[in-house]
């Protein structure tokens, strides 16, 4: 059945539920209403899925449909365009949003965290200070502490590592704060 062949027999038959009309009717208008979609919108996935919906609504409808139905199927399908396109858009502006937010947050972060060049060379200085602070504590002290601070080891890691119990790990790390807050007392204002 050509789009030619639709007439007011092929209407009354689908009205009626005529699954094999509706089939030709599908197939004879199917091809041309893609080609209305994609004249306005351009993305052939859209079309298909504008215009399998358009055949649904009318399948849905059937009973009340009247002939001729070629301009009721054309303006359903632009209708489509028209909701496709505000349904874009729409997205589209969250996307921006979003996008903008995440540039915004990540420039807030960049700037938050990159020191300034005075900052960088206070913070260098205080990390020589801090080594050579390191460096007056008892050899097992500091083993502890470097491993627990400088290597991101555990408790559990260290005490496993040096073959002795947890609670000697944890005395170690307690007598090198102790002992470097006492080294570092006049760098504390710059921690509080």
């Amino acid at each position: 059945m050509q789009v030619k062949q639709i007439n007011e027999i092929t209407i009354k038959e689908i009205n009626t539920g005529d699954e094999k009309t509706f089939s030709e009717f599908y197939k004879a208008y199917y091809v041309y209403l893609n080609a209305v979609a994609f004249y306005y919108i351009n993305d052939e996935n859209a079309c298909r899925e504008i215009v399998n919906d358009v055949f649904l609504h009318v399948w849905d409808k059937r009973g009340t449909l009247i002939y001729p139905i070629h301009s009721y199927l054309i303006r359903a399908v632009q209708n489509g365009c028209i909701d496709y396109l505000r349904t874009q858009r729409s997205l589209q502006r969250a996307l921006d949003n979003h996008k903008e937010q995440l540039t915004l947050s990540y420039q807030s972060n960049y700037i938050r965290s990159t020191p300034l060049p005075l900052q960088y060379v206070e913070l260098r200085q205080t990390e020589e200070e801090i080594k050579k602070a390191l460096t007056q504590l008892p050899p097992r002290c500091r083993q502890v502490f470097i491993a627990y601070f400088y290597e991101d080891k555990s408790v559990e890691e260290i005490a496993e590592d040096m073959d002795v119990k947890i609670s000697t790990i944890r005395v170690q790390l307690k007598n090198a704060f102790d002992r470097l807050r006492k080294l570092l007392e006049h760098l504390l204002f710059l921690f509080f």
